[in-house]
């Protein structure tokens, strides 16, 4: 007998549960690696071993539902270890991604990607740390591109971009690959049916939602349950409202029903719920758990389509539950989809966890907020803006603990697409939320507030911030004090729309008594040791990387963690911590570590580390009283103040930066360590490598491991952002090598430094490298140019033989050629830099000897050579502070050597560091200018 809710429960036996599982075993026939913007051409490839591969039921079929609303890719063609995944179309607002889904027990599978209609000319996967170029193979036809996921890069998502790169702001589409792991057996339920065909098993412990729904809306049809809002007498009554008096008993319109194609309904008017519309029968299966809590404590989703108002868990404490915790699983072809909200002020999220503890929310199906359909124009007309509706996220976690999600997926999300207000002890595992559309509100997670939230293995798509935290509630602007709201109902003037605004009230009010608390309280403690790692972000239109402490209201930061957390195109900002003018967030450690920012669209930065300066914060009574303010510590609700006190820890570890910006801040921080940070692919070991600008710094330590593995100091001073050689004999004249692994000199006698050969057998070389001065904030008092010895040419000459090397200043505005441009990337001997030395205008190293290292002619034959490794230095400090003085932004430096029957090469920049280098190189090689401020 089923008990319904008020009833005593009923303890019952628990059944054993089956634990099995179909999947394929199949034969990878194929393997590679990836790339980025670079192809590589090739045939057979090496066999993997076997992989196993489960390919997702289709989305929503089931429980008398036959198709899926899921539209399969037109330009993918998709494999995993050799077995066909469906790549599906998300194009309900653009069409910026495909995503191929499915489960192995595989990090690494290779995936195979085949594009009929597409000839492949580029190809990036993402994050690009892990997928370096020169790792993608591609057909010959250039159709079909075969990659290894990367085991080091630790994620379950790569993401391909076939002719196109993280600069463009839409896909075309792109590609997402979701390599979920096996799903673990014991988070599966017993699924036997009652048999009674209820939907209840009371042995199980086990509600079958689908069968239970059905029992439920015979008897008990929408039509008759669904009723309008009554007339009530506002909770604003009696009161002034920037200047307008709400008459007392002033009352709410009467409610009406209104159908459910309606565009712009507002309460109390209420779109009519479909007859297969859930939401009652989610909240009686809820009550019916709650009854029987020695029995029951698992929700079940079989395969199919549910409508509804989302999966609203409100006031559930699962320790009470059979086992202490409420669990709800979603079988893998579930598709649990929001409807057009009831009205525009609804709170509808697509999850909502409210005033609950201990649940547990597993199972691979997909959860839908339908949110381009509740906030497009054309659909429903329902606006969003903070001021006329509360906001509403894809899964929300409110004023709940022990909550965790183990494979989650949600997609098309109203606003946010995972966020946590006031909660306790959250874990988020393997969760997945994609809504890869220019839509506003459209954050990645946005933990606004919370305490011990963990989040392991993170897949967003979306619009806005990859990661934000900080107690911003767009929600407070719809309070019936918000500023916002007294302009939206024009109240304060003579056509104030008394009415309007307590209705609009009336929906405020409806959501806070559901909810138990209201909007200023969504966020009412300190937020402290939130950790995210393993994750995965793309962002199509605005927002940041990493973005922390935009809206406090007076609360506090603390222990903030992030590792391997990899953002993709966002366009405004990386790791950003705000001094808001709200109120300081009193931020107190951020770590970063094992991470990338693509910042190939940002402006400035990527790093905005902004703490406090000592000066006063004041919070006000008023603030308190109608802001949900941080409240005085004393309990009076008098106004207070605190100190703006700065950051205590910021730790940047192995962190990896896409491209070099300027304008990188960091402000206010007792103690900062930035170690081992990569900027365009290379170790940072200059300053100039990564401008950046301090003050209120207590202890900056920047550092950087050496290829000996010795922690060295990053030093002051700049890397050659170019260089390259230039060659006068007949077959080098016209050659620009500047992609070449080595610098090579040699004099040919003609000049100084040989720099006035013009024509005949000679064979002069001379380099010219060029280094950024934009860091420097005065002239230095010693700058001194490293360049590493690889060796010389000839096996004739002595190696106690002695040389010196000879630097001069030039410009690439005045060319041999004539003409007044000569950069690095185009230089050759025919138009190089026009200069003349003289024993007055060069710099000169100490004589050095040549060595027994023997480097012979070629440009490709010397990567495997042995390589000296002496460190060549030259006194080029007045160049420096000539050029400082001058206001240039680069120093261009011509360099030779004096000995005229000696070839001499040094490690070039492209030498020192990437895939192609010179095999005995390391970034310590690569040339470089150290300066003394």
């Amino acid at each position: 007998m089923i008990r319904p809710a008020g009833d005593d429960a009923v303890q019952n036996p628990v059944a054993a549960r089956r634990r099995s599982r179909v999947h394929r075993i199949v034969a990878a026939a194929v393997g590679a690696t990836v790339t980025v913007a670079s192809l590589m051409l090739t045939g057979v490839v090496p066999a993997q071993a076997a992989t196993t591969v489960d390919t997702y039921a289709p989305t929503g079929v089931g429980g008398g539902t036959t198709t899926s609303p899921d539209v399969a890719s037109t330009k993918y063609q998709v494999q995993a270890a050799g077995t066909p995944v469906q790549a599906v179309q998300y194009n309900q607002n653009g069409h910026n991604f495909d995503i191929a889904r499915f489960a192995s027990d595989s990090r690494t599978p290779t995936i195979t990607v085949t594009l009929p209609s597409t000839t492949i000319n580029t190809v990036n996967v993402y994050p690009a740390r892990y997928y370096p170029a020169g790792s993608v193979s591609v057909s010959t036809d250039k159709h079909t591109l075969t990659f290894q996921m990367s085991a080091a890069a630790g994620l379950n998502q790569a993401i391909v971009m076939v002719n196109g790169d993280s600069t463009n702001a839409a896909g075309q589409p792109y590609l997402a690959v979701v390599n979920d792991p096996l799903e673990d057996p014991a988070q599966r339920p017993d699924t036997t049916s009652a048999s009674d065909g209820s939907g209840v098993n009371l042995q199980t412990g086990v509600l079958n939602f689908q069968e239970f729904a059905a029992k439920y809306l015979a008897a008990h049809p929408n039509s008759a349950a669904q009723t309008a809002p009554a007339a009530t007498t506002s909770s604003m009554a009696g009161r002034t409202v920037n200047g307008t008096a709400i008459p007392a008993g002033q009352q709410t319109s009467a409610g009406s029903l209104v159908s459910a194609s309606s565009v712009n309904v507002r309460y109390p008017k209420v779109r009519v719920m479909a007859a297969n519309d859930v939401t009652y029968a989610l909240q009686a299966a809820i009550a019916t758990i709650k009854a029987n809590p020695t029995a029951l404590n698992t929700l079940y989703f079989p395969n199919g389509t549910y409508v509804w108002s989302g999966l609203l868990v409100n006031g559930v404490d699962g320790s009470k539950l059979k086992g202490g915790k409420l669990k709800i699983y979603t079988d893998e072809g579930a598709l649990l989809k929001n409807r057009v909200q009831a009205y525009m002020e609804a709170f509808e999220p697509a999850i909502g966890i409210i005033g609950s503890s201990d649940i547990e929310i597993d199972g691979r199906g997909v959860f839908d907020g339908n949110g381009v359909a509740n906030y497009n124009a054309v659909s429903s007309g329902d606006l969003h803006d903070a001021y006329r509706s509360q906001h509403q996220g894809g899964v929300m976690v409110m004023h709940s603990s022990d909550i965790t999600f183990n494979d989650t997926y949600e997609r098309n999300a109203k606003q946010w697409n995972w966020e946590t207000h006031s909660a306790h002890r959250v874990t988020f595992n393997n969760i997945k939320a994609l809504t890869p559309y220019a839509q506003p509100w459209v954050d990645g997670t946005d933990f606004a507030s919370g305490q011990d939230i963990t989040a392991n293995g993170v897949f967003t798509l979306g619009n806005d911030d990859a990661f934000a935290s900080g107690h911003y509630n767009p929600s407070n602007g719809f309070t019936p004090l918000a500023s916002g709201v007294w302009n939206n109902f024009k109240l304060g003037t003579s056509s104030a729309d008394v009415q309007g605004y307590v209705n609009a009230v009336g929906a405020y009010d409806t959501v806070s008594d559901d909810l138990g608390f209201d909007s200023n309280q969504w966020d009412n403690e300190d937020s402290k040791n939130i950790s995210v790692s393993n994750t995965l972000n793309w962002t199509v239109n605005g927002g940041n990387a990493i973005r922390l402490g935009y809206q406090t209201n007076g609360y506090k930061l603390t222990n903030y963690t992030f590792d391997n957390f990899n953002s993709l195109s966002a366009p405004a900002g990386g790791i950003l911590a705000m001094n808001n003018s709200n109120t300081y967030p009193r931020i107190q450690s951020i770590v970063v570590k094992n991470s990338s920012v693509d910042n190939s669209r940002y402006t400035s930065g990527p790093i905005s580390v902004n703490g406090g300066n000592g000066t006063t914060q004041t919070v006000t009574a008023a603030q308190q009283a109608n802001n949900g303010y941080a409240p005085n510590p004393d309990g009076s609700g008098t106004t207070y103040s605190y100190t703006k006190t700065p950051i205590g820890t910021v730790n940047l570890d192995n962190v990896w930066f896409s491209k070099q910006n300027t304008g990188n801040t960091i402000t206010g921080v007792t103690n900062a360590t930035l170690n081992n940070l990569r900027v365009a692919g290379q170790l940072v070991e200059y300053t100039s490598q990564l401008p950046l600008t301090t003050s209120g710094v207590g202890t900056l330590t920047t550092t950087y491991t050496d290829a000996g593995g010795q922690t060295q100091n990053v030093k002051t001073g700049a890397l050659t952002n170019g260089d390259t050689w230039v060659g006068a004999w007949t077959g080098d004249l016209s050659s620009n090598n500047s992609s070449d692994l080595t610098l090579i000199t040699r004099n040919t006698g003609v000049g100084l430094m040989g720099e006035q050969y013009t024509t005949g057998s000679g064979d002069g070389k001379l380099t010219y490298l060029q280094f950024p001065l934009g860091g420097l904030t005065k002239a230095p008092s010693q700058a001194t140019l490293h360049l590493t010895y690889v060796g010389h040419r000839y096996s004739s000459v002595p190696s106690t033989d002695t040389d010196q090397l000879l630097v001069q200043p030039v410009s690439s505005t005045t060319c041999t050629g004539g003409g007044s441009s000569c950069p690095i990337n185009t230089m050759t001997w025919q138009n190089r830099p026009s200069f003349t030395a003289t024993t007055s205008s060069v710099a000169k190293s100490a004589t050095f000897t040549l060595g027994s290292t023997i480097i012979p002619e070629g440009g490709g034959t010397h990567q495997g050579n042995a390589i000296d490794g002496r460190d060549i230095t030259v006194d080029v400090t007045s160049f420096v502070q000539s050029a400082y003085a001058a206001q240039q932004s680069t120093l261009l430096l011509a360099v030779g050597d004096t000995g005229t029957n000696h070839e001499l090469r040094f490690v070039s920049s492209e030498g020192a560091t990437g895939s192609g280098k010179l095999t005995n190189a390391n970034a310590d090689m690569a040339p470089g200018l150290t300066v003394t401020p």
